[in-house]
């Protein structure tokens, strides 16, 4: 029903920008919430978004601020960046510290030097700080605005509290204990306050094993401390243990979403910004470095299909078969690639366990491989037998194709293994490097087995 409502209102809204009645797709937007603004805008083609949100921005400041919020941060700059200097910086002053941080920083730097000296200076200060923090860490994406009481507070005085300042806050999932010099000392509940008696001081209700991260954490570290622990917010402390600001869950889960986009798009060697509804040209700069850098690896593998040219002018047949040799490798060489980065980016596999799961996923493969190489040997020798009249060629082929499966299946389980793990062991994005060059040895190594064994056969058996 939701779906059906947004599709009706997409084509209402498109309409009308295309008759220029800007006023009225407005008034339709401010009916709905933010994220489904969000969602509306994306779908549009890039001009037509370009100019609702600019209307947006003139009708109805804090609806744009907080729509601005829910989209992904490629598309929130692009259009910011089409608008004046005066709307962008009266946008950022609508929005948290901790998103109009994130836009800042992926703003040219004349435009974003300009902006933070617009904004008012309660506001550019806090971004400064944030932006002082390294890219994707915890420092980095925290709000400074949390709420936090001394020790010796009582439940009654921090309800009170509570009440008084709730404007002040993102969100107030927890109560953070702090001492005279803002040490984090431990974290209560909002639940906890209303259980507890009035009179009763903070320091005896509190937890003091507070789970946190410091200033410096990767952020996908946060995102997996999260979910782990099951919170709806982190405090981030710095080296001295005084609290700097919290992440809370609606941020993680943005986190979560960008780091899983980005690791999808690098395996398949997509930039995470190319779009189904972007420009043409920018998918085209963005795809065809990779497609480059593939065109390399797979002339490697033509080299070594060049160096058996007198193997495969002696048995042509052996060239009919090489579509079946690179699929069959290529995808298990992916099918064990998906996985093991995936356990890297969700912290299951690391360094110190890397051991285990070569082995595990070699054997995978060995088992596959033997029995996915017995299919074919099957196949191919009773098809050329009936083809060509020769049982020993038919089988020979097969045998060949067949082991050939069974040595591709084994390495391409521990190449798709190993090369993730060592590129993250060397502080290479695993998902972004893996897919080029696990694909591209598993595909030189099993044509050197293909090729190879068929030589040593036909020297042999004198075929």
């Amino acid at each position: 029903m939701q779906a059906q409502r947004l599709n009706l209102m997409l084509d209402s809204v498109a309409r009308l920008a295309r008759r220029g009645a800007m006023s009225n797709a407005v008034n339709l937007l401010t009916k709905l919430r933010p994220v489904d603004i969000a969602q509306i805008l994306s779908q549009l083609p890039q001009h037509e978004s370009e100019t609702i949100f600019e209307a947006l921005v003139r009708h109805e400041l804090g609806k744009a601020a907080e729509t601005l919020s829910e989209m992904e941060t490629a598309r929130a700059v692009a259009l910011l960046i089409k608008l004046n200097q005066e709307d962008v910086s009266r946008l950022l002053q609508e929005l948290p510290s901790d998103d109009a941080t994130v836009l800042v920083a992926e703003l040219p730097e004349e435009i974003r030097d300009e902006l933070l000296d617009r904004m008012k200076i309660e506001h550019s200060t806090v971004v400064n700080e944030l932006l002082g923090f390294g890219e994707e860490t915890a420092g980095r994406i925290m709000t400074p605005d949390y709420f936090a009481l001394d020790e010796d507070v009582t439940v009654s005085e921090a309800v009170t509290a509570l009440q008084r300042r709730s404007e002040e806050f993102e969100m107030a999932f927890y109560l953070y204990v702090v001492d005279s010099r803002n040490h984090l000392l431990g974290v209560v509940s909002l639940r906890q306050l209303l259980l507890n008696s009035p009179s009763t001081p903070l320091r005896k209700i509190m937890i003091g094993d507070v789970i946190k991260v410091t200033t410096d954490t990767d952020q996908e570290e946060v995102a997996r401390m999260v979910a782990t622990y099951n919170l709806l917010a982190v405090p981030v402390v710095d080296e001295e243990n005084k609290l700097a600001g919290i992440i809370t869950v609606d941020d993680i889960i943005d986190i979560m979403r960008e780091e899983a986009t980005e690791d999808i798009y690098a395996l398949a060697g997509v930039e995470a910004d190319d779009r189904a509804l972007g420009s043409p040209m920018n998918s085209v700069r963005r795809r065809l470095p990779w497609l480059m850098l593939s065109l390399g690896a797979a002339l490697i593998a033509v080299a070594v299909v060049q160096y058996y040219v007198a193997t495969i002018e002696s048995v042509i047949w052996l060239a009919v078969l090489i579509p079946v040799v690179a699929t069959m490798g290529s995808n298990a060489a992916t099918q064990t690639m998906t996985v093991v980065v995936r356990g890297i980016g969700l912290g299951e596999l690391g360094w110190e366990t890397s051991r285990r799961v070569v082995v595990k996923e070699a054997l995978v493969g060995l088992v596959n491989g033997l029995i996915v190489g017995v299919a074919v040997c099957l196949i191919v020798t009773i098809w050329f037998w009936a083809k060509l009249g020769s049982a020993r060629y038919g089988s020979m082929l097969g045998g060949v194709l067949g082991v050939t499966m069974m040595l591709s299946l084994f390495v391409a389980g521990t190449l798709g293994t190993l090369i993730p793990v060592l590129l993250k062991r060397f502080k290479v994005d695993p998902a972004l490097a893996s897919s080029v060059f696990v694909v591209a040895f598993t595909d030189v190594i099993t044509f050197f087995f293909y090729f190879g064994i068929a030589t040593l056969l036909l020297k042999k058996f004198k075929l």
